[in-house]
């Protein structure tokens, strides 16, 4: 039987409400989420405590009903044993319980992250992050994925200054660890660059996005999906710079190598061969955020009408036929079908590739030139269809117009009230001989 969700301060039960008179003396509880003084304990584990009903109820949604129930062995008072055999066995399984949980936390928060739900992002980073330090201990760079985690749902939520300081803890621990993998190297700077960006540092956000680069081909090749994303939001900051031809550069690196990607699995398909790396679940929701809004910016810069707003539409149409939507990749087919049929003609070879493509995803009647112009009904509902998937798109992946805006509302709202930031506690501590660098170093100096 599925556990209930905690429920609020009218229905909040005198089994999850502490009191402090009965508290013994010498131990504090604290919030799961901020570290601040507890005053509600879950009645479910009652091994977990929260400062208010607002830290319980995220904390609830974002992880803790997967987790609740396998917190009691780990939190409980240990059994006394008086075999040094028995006691290393149990230590043993305890860390084995505790990795499975980072493996299990950190999954869930990938999860909210991929659809732009920082919030909820947060609970799942916060003990992933704490078991990884009772497992490893502060310093090393296991820690590394958990602070990424929990930089990018705070820039996700605006929260630049809390995103820094978890990119610097990431940052120390590479430097301290030069040997490890260019992946998170890459991440690491990926998510430098976006800081930088959002913050109006556009110089510095492109030298971080450029070592994202570097790493990141090291890792998986210049042409992967996985790369794409680097040049994706190098082409938002040349936009955020009034460099548009850069950034339309960028944006069509982009789209050739998610095209040639999605080409790859389609020929497989029908032809056989070579099966494709398949992509990931996250893979995919950020390549439908990216392109999207490759169509909006190629249709700002260049108009609706242009080729190359038909070929980021097509793209982003075989992407989302990867996805099993057929729906929306029959919409977008149909809109690059009208600019290619305008622009290039019934007999190109672009045109019949996506006739070809319709033809597949089952639509048996292809429409006429003349029906599929824009400006008729049905280009009206094309529009409308256009402008829903591209809205699909997160927060996370802002470009242009849209991504200053936000930059200059956190700007403006830094001063203003904000809600308690969860955070890691206890949180890994630097040497004392040194300082964590809120700048990274140079592809060099990270080994």
């Amino acid at each position: 039987m599925s556990l209930k969700p905690p429920q609020g301060r009218k229905g909040t039960t005198a089994s999850n409400v502490l009191n402090p008179l009965s508290t013994p003396k010498g131990q504090k509880f604290e919030c799961e989420l901020c570290g601040r003084t507890a005053l509600l304990q879950c009645r479910h584990c009652r091994v977990t405590y929260y400062c208010g009903k607002d830290h319980m109820n995220l904390d609830w949604v974002g992880i803790h009903e997967k987790i609740c129930q396998l917190l009691v062995p780990l939190r409980s008072q240990p059994l006394i044993i008086g075999s040094e055999e028995e006691r290393v066995r149990l230590q043993a399984n305890l860390q084995k319980s505790q990795r499975a949980l980072i493996d299990l936390t950190r999954m869930e928060a990938t999860k909210f992250l991929v659809h732009g739900n920082y919030e909820h992002a947060i609970p799942g980073a916060v003990q992933a992050l704490r078991f990884s330090l009772e497992v490893y201990g502060a310093g090393r760079i296991e820690l590394v994925p958990c602070h990424l985690l929990l930089a990018e749902a705070n820039l996700g939520l605006g929260r630049q200054k809390q995103a820094e300081e978890y990119l610097s803890l990431a940052n120390w621990s590479i430097l301290k660890n030069p040997d490890c993998s260019n992946r998170l190297k890459s991440q690491l700077y990926r998510n430098f660059g976006k800081l930088y960006a959002s913050q109006g540092k556009y110089d510095e956000a492109l030298r971080q996005l450029a070592n994202d680069i570097y790493f990141s081909s090291l890792q998986v090749g210049p042409d992967h999906v996985d790369t794409a994303g680097g040049f994706y939001y190098l082409a938002t900051v040349f936009y955020l710079q009034k460099r548009v031809d850069c950034a339309l550069a960028m944006c069509d690196k982009v789209v050739d190598t998610w095209y040639k990607h999605c080409m790859k699995h389609f020929n497989f398909q029908s032809q056989g061969g070579v099966a494709p790396e398949p992509l990931g679940d996250a893979q995919v929701m950020e390549g439908l955020q990216i392109l999207s809004k490759i169509v909006t910016l190629r249709e700002e810069a260049l108009g609706i009408d242009h080729v190359s707003a038909g070929e980021a539409c097509y793209t982003l149409a075989l992407l989302y036929s990867y996805a099993k939507d057929t729906n929306k990749a029959r919409t977008l087919m149909k809109r690059a079908l009208a600019v290619y049929r305008r622009e290039l003609g019934d007999d190109h070879k672009s045109t019949q590739e996506v006739l070809a493509s319709l033809e597949d995803l089952g639509l048996s009647r292809l429409p006429s030139r003349s029906s599929t112009a824009l400006g008729g009904g049905q280009a009206d509902d094309e529009e409308l269809d256009l402008a829903q998937a591209a809205g699909m798109a997160q927060d996370g992946a802002q470009v242009g117009g849209d991504f200053l805006d936000d930059a200059e509302e956190r700007e403006e709202g830094e001063g203003a009230q904000s809600p308690p930031q969860p955070k890691a506690d206890p949180a890994p501590a630097p040497a004392p001989d040194a300082k964590p660098q809120s700048k990274p170093g140079t592809p060099a100096d990270a080994g």
